[in-house]
């Protein structure tokens, strides 16, 4: 890795692309130099619907990102999700034919793509390999085998694969754009770097990421991902409800979603204070926040029973002790939201969120895949040069945040 490397990362979502921009010092720390944000068009429940449409905001959102971080980029990680994905587990072994019989990264590399080999199907292609555990003579367990002595390295893991057009269709959008390809990632990978501690993916937890369009589903267990599952249903759902219940144009659900709804009716206040204009109408009137849950409340239920059958459908729920952590912006703005999942869900409920931005979902994912790529060696070593800047970075980010919402 050079010294002071400039990384980058997209995240290309059903409402918005958003580019982050870092820098990986000589120390191998990550400092954050920018962002951009550009909204999506092109993309319907996780996938691409108008090539143009996605390339147009990616470039968008990598270009805002260079301005801010004073930097050019020319390739990035990209966050991948979707119904087409599926994992697969398989097995690897190689011997350590050196006398001195000490594990090297060589031996681990080459235990992984032993484990690669497996018969997919000609249309899926593969995506990443995860390794669960490694196992070295027999004694199993072992997370990181670098500098142990055997003879025999075995490693189970965990295989993603994706359907080889949607990937393709990726692929091709933000190379269009301009931007080649350093690796693809599972977003709830990404996700799960920023908001699951050790202890919760060890013991098993889940990450239940409701965006605009989807509600993601990923199932961790003893440090890896064991199951995923996208819903084709997310915060958009809420809004269109919103908007043909109180007939509103979609901008104003929106904001009213946002600023009042609510998830449960026991939590509403009945207090008449919530302005609205309906569409065909002259004057405005006002309804309670009672009124409004009776709308949302529905759907978000749905959303969770959703959740909640994805968790029957993989016999692990019994095994989740470190229950549910919500994230998304299609849902945890909402009051209430965490004690409806509990309801619905039976399991402890706690929100996902990063420090710096208290409940803004925006970067999560864009975020967790800088350090993804950073703690999994996904970055090469050619970097681009780094500009002086005009701004300091939080003045810039508050400053767009203002323009974009």
């Amino acid at each position: 890795m050079a010294k002071n490397s400039i990384v980058a990362s997209l995240d290309l979502g059903t409402s918005k692309v958003c580019c982050m921009i870092g820098e990986i010092s000589r120390t191998g720390e990550l400092d954050i130099l920018g962002y951009g944000i550009a909204e999506s068009s092109g993309i319907k429940k996780g996938n691409i619907i108008n090539v143009d449409s996605v390339v147009q905001s990616v470039f968008k959102a990598v270009e805002q990102a260079c301005q801010m971080a004073g930097s050019k980029i020319s390739r990035a990680i990209v966050g991948l999700s979707g119904s087409n994905i599926s994992l697969l587990n398989n097995r690897g072994v190689v011997a350590i034919p050196r006398s001195a019989r000490e594990i090297t990264p060589l031996d681990v590399e080459r235990v992984l793509q032993a484990a690669k080999i497996v018969a997919i199907p000609y249309d899926r292609e593969m995506i990443d390999i995860i390794p669960k555990e490694f196992i070295v003579d027999g004694c199993d367990g072992i997370r990181d085998p670098v500098g142990m002595v055997g003879t025999r390295l075995e490693v189970s893991a965990c295989i993603i694969t994706g359907l080889l057009t949607v990937v393709q269709n990726v692929a091709r959008c933000v190379q269009k754009a301009g931007i080649d390809i350093e690796g693809m990632v599972l977003k709830p990978l990404a996700a799960a770097e920023m908001l699951l501690t050790e202890d919760e993916m060890d013991m098993g937890a889940v990450l239940v990421d409701v965006g605009a369009g989807t509600t993601e589903v990923a199932i961790f267990k003893e440090g890896c991902i064991a199951d995923y599952e996208l819903i084709p249903l997310g915060g958009d759902h809420i809004t269109n409800d919103i908007a043909i219940g109180l007939r509103l144009p979609y901008s104003r659900a929106e904001e009213i979603k946002r600023k009042y709804a609510c998830a449960r009716s026991a939590l509403a206040s009945d207090k008449v204070e919530i302005e609205i204009q309906s569409i065909g109408e002259t004057s405005g009137r006002k309804i309670s926040q009672k009124e409004l849950t009776a709308i949302v409340e529905p759907r978000i239920q749905e959303i969770l029973f959703y959740v909640s059958n994805c968790l029957k459908n993989s016999n692990l729920r019994s095994l989740l002790p470190a229950g549910v952590v919500l994230t998304g912006g299609g849902l945890v703005h909402i009051k209430g939201s965490t004690e409806t999942a509990h309801q619905v869900l039976g399991l402890p409920v706690r929100l996902g969120v990063i420090d710096s931005y208290d409940r803004e979902q925006t970067f999560t994912v864009a975020l967790g895949l800088l350090y993804y790529g950073l703690k999994h060696g996904m970055f090469n070593s050619g970097t681009m040069t780094k500009e002086k800047t005009a701004f300091g970075f939080f003045e810039k980010a508050k400053r767009i945040l203002k323009e974009y919402f």
